[in-house]
């Protein structure tokens, strides 16, 4: 089976459409399997083989330790990149962690003020690379050195951010290098989060421990307890950076998800098979029988959570990505891909002292990441058991915008007439080694550096529709802007590219969906419906969203300025990409410039 390919596995497949049971997503999830076993001549899973996907980790009791609260880190500062040991679980071997500054795992939770700058040098002092194992040299920007001595860069995921401070995948330094970037705040108070962002890398690097939590405040949303939109603060306040994870015997975290790819290749997935929140697995926190605002991330390379409390009591979505939506929202469950954050209140008056539920998932992987890896759901989070005291008192607001001591009301969301339509793609690894993962992923069949690249007007307000021809969802992601959601719409995808076959990869390929699209459009939940700089986009379907491009001098500085990097190279613009980041490591990111 030396020559197979995603053309001859798919073309296997459709001999199964007669089958009224096999979707596409069924019949090409398999076809992967079965390619990526038949690459290794390991056999798909069946009684009796040896069962796909890595090692499992230890069986680890649940919620025996305390969540842990990052410090918070205010004004100019150097945060060191660095290594340490960290201790996942008590049943765990203290083991090494890379860390923003000296947390141990992950970093520090950054506090700013909108309108405020600050000025923040990192300075990498990593050793060698704790999974260099799996550092692939047919990624585009990888090197052999990133084993030994692995690039890093931050990039503040959501904030509005001059081109040399956002943290460009090709703008990188190495261990006994930093770099000071200076962000401005000109936005308004949002959750928002810092990770690494090297080319070739990023999904080891984010593994390894960084990303944190950044907040930024302003006056309404303040973060005392005075605040004008009377929400919890200070104890009541806490970030929940949800990653999943998989762990040796030893307490590391284990990157390998696919027995049947070699080290050094890219398996196109890590995946874990257990929760950690804010770096302890399925942790434990006493709570006051009153009112909290919890800051969820989630953090996870690849994973998917629908999250809800096990009594399925009610709470209520304050913010997304961007900051606040017009009022409350009053729901059981939130869905949260990569990267997305979601702000919460919980109100445990309801509890007795000793009562305790636990913050749960249902959200099982995709079949194909079943297939490939193994994967399945992971039910638990964290717990949470009430205490004795009464806790915070207060209700939850009725409103969060547009009244007095509030932020103005959100700007409508509409259809405009500028329409850019992008693809989101699954195809044929050129350079991939004989014996590895031969599927990727691309946007519009290009990657990052093939050219055309999108190239929007400042000032103009555009929709962009994510046409999903892959057997995954993806949570699309664009530096620079927020976008609103105006509506997600079915697709036969099958119609779709029988009608507008694909080029070889390297060609823009992204036709009009119009003729193929079938059912009604379906409006966002309505915890969506605020700013999101990271934008579900499911299977088989086309998401819409509105966004509106700054000029340079809305912004104070110019978005298109060329500028250069740490290492010396001229660049220009900014990148959107699917942050599956094992995705974007191998080809799902793209350029774009925005132009006067």
């Amino acid at each position: 089976m030396s020559n197979l390919s995603i053309r001859s596995v798919v073309n296997k497949g459709k001999e199964c459409l007669m089958r009224p049971d096999l979707s596409r997503r069924t019949f090409v999830g398999a076809g992967l399997a079965t390619l990526a076993a038949a690459k290794s001549g390991v056999a798909s899973a069946a009684p009796g083989r040896e069962p796909r996907g890595g090692a499992p980790s230890p069986e680890l009791k649940p919620f025996v330790d305390e969540l842990p609260i990052p410090e918070v880190l205010e004004g100019d500062r150097t945060v060191v990149i660095g290594q340490s040991e960290h201790r996942f679980h008590r049943e765990l071997d203290v083991a090494p962690a890379w860390s923003y500054g000296a947390a141990g795992a992950l970093g520090p939770t950054i506090q700013a003020h909108a309108g405020q700058p600050i000025n923040l040098t990192f300075d990498n002092r990593l050793g060698a690379h704790l999974f260099a194992k799996y550092v692939d040299m047919t990624l585009d920007g990888a090197t052999e050195e990133d084993r030994v001595r692995p690039r890093a860069n931050v990039h503040v995921h959501g904030a509005l951010t001059p081109p040399q401070f956002d943290g460009h995948p090709e703008d990188t330094f190495r261990p006994g290098e930093s770099k000071t970037y200076t962000f401005a705040h000109h936005i308004e108070a949002a959750g928002l989060w810092y990770h690494d962002h090297s080319m070739g890398i990023t999904r080891l690097n984010v593994a390894a421990g960084l990303a944190a939590s950044y907040w930024l405040r302003d006056n309404f949303d303040t973060g005392s307890a005075t605040n004008p939109l009377r929400l919890p603060s200070g104890e009541f306040e806490i970030p929940l950076v949800i990653a999943d994870r998989r762990f040796h015997d030893d307490g590391s975290v284990n990157y390998r998800c696919q027995r049947q790819i070699p080290d050094g290749q890219w398996e196109g997935v890590m995946i874990g098979d257990t929760t950690t929140v804010n770096g302890k697995v399925m942790p434990h926190l006493k709570v006051a029988r009153g009112l909290y605002r919890f800051r969820l991330l989630n953090g996870s390379n690849f994973r998917t959570y629908n999250l809800f409390f096990s009594d399925r009591m009610p709470f209520w979505v304050i913010g997304n990505d961007g900051g606040l939506l017009d009022a409350p929202v009053r729901t059981s469950s939130v869905r949260m891909m990569p990267a997305e954050r979601c702000d919460i209140l919980v109100d445990f008056s309801g509890l007795d002292a000793g009562e305790s539920v636990e913050l749960s998932n249902d959200e099982y992987p995709s079949e194909t990441i079943q297939k490939l890896t193994g994967a399945t759901v992971v039910p638990r989070v964290m717990r949470f058991t009430a205490g004795r005291t009464a806790g915070r008192p207060g209700e939850v607001p009725g409103q969060l915008r547009g009244g007095r001591l509030q932020p103005p009301l959100l700007a409508p969301v509409y259809t405009p007439r500028r329409r850019r339509i992008v693809t989101l793609n699954m195809d044929d690894r050129p350079n991939a080694p004989k014996d590895g993962m031969q599927v990727g992923m691309t946007l519009s069949n290009l990657c990052f550096h093939d050219e055309p690249i999108e190239m929007p007007r400042q000032g103009t307000t555009e929709v962009w529709e994510f046409v999903n021809t892959s057997v995954d969802d993806h949570p699309m992601h664009l530096h620079l802007v927020d976008m609103r959601i105006i509506n997600r719409q079915a697709l036969d995808v099958d119609a779709y590219v029988r009608a507008h076959p694909k080029p070889a990869r390297g060609t823009r390929w992204a036709p009009a969906p119009d003729r193929f699209l079938t059912g009604r459009p379906q409006r966002p939940a309505a915890w969506e419906g605020g700013p999101k700089d990271t934008v579900r986009c499911p299977v088989n379907s086309v998401t819409r969203v509105m966004i509106r491009w700054p000029t340079a001098e809305e912004l104070g500085f110019d978005p298109d300025a060329v500028f250069t990097s740490a290492m010396g190279h001229d660049l220009q613009g900014y990148v959107w990409h699917c942050h599956l980041i094992d995705h974007e490591d191998e080809c799902m990111m793209s350029r774009f410039r925005t132009v006067a």
